[in-house]
């Protein structure tokens, strides 16, 4: 992937799971400071990763907030077939240009074997 910096909401599974594994890839990783306030302020676009599309609320809000501003958004369905999710998140992040992301999933994805499978298949 070619990110500059990789955003985590605070605390959770799935954040602490994606901060270990962009660690290992040599992403620099920043915490989404107002997470409520304005999510999308500095933050080229927003990364879902979610089971056959659905998201919960949190989730749904912050995209919301990107849907507002107009930025790209992509989806990440897990349970998808690996190499079209991971070609297209490579190619949804060159064509928008995207250098600072934030990724942001439900703590229960951390329980499903096929993250790990995208991630390592990622960067």
């Amino acid at each position: 992937m070619k990110i500059d910096k990789i955003i985590l909401r605070k605390n959770g599974a799935f954040s602490t799971l994606l901060t270990s594994w962009a660690s290992e890839k040599n992403f620099q990783v920043e915490d989404l400071t107002d997470d409520n306030e304005n999510p999308s302020e500095g933050i080229d676009g927003l990364v879902i990763f979610n089971i056959n599309q659905e998201i919960d609320r949190e989730v749904a809000e912050i995209r919301l907030a990107f849907d507002g501003k107009q930025k790209p958004v992509h989806n990440i369905d897990i349970n998808g077939t690996l190499m079209v999710g991971v070609s297209n998140l490579d190619l949804w992040i060159e064509r928008n240009r995207c250098k600072k992301i934030l990724i942001v999933g439900s703590d229960s994805l951390v329980t499903n074997p096929n993250l790990e499978r995208y991630l390592n298949s990622m960067g």
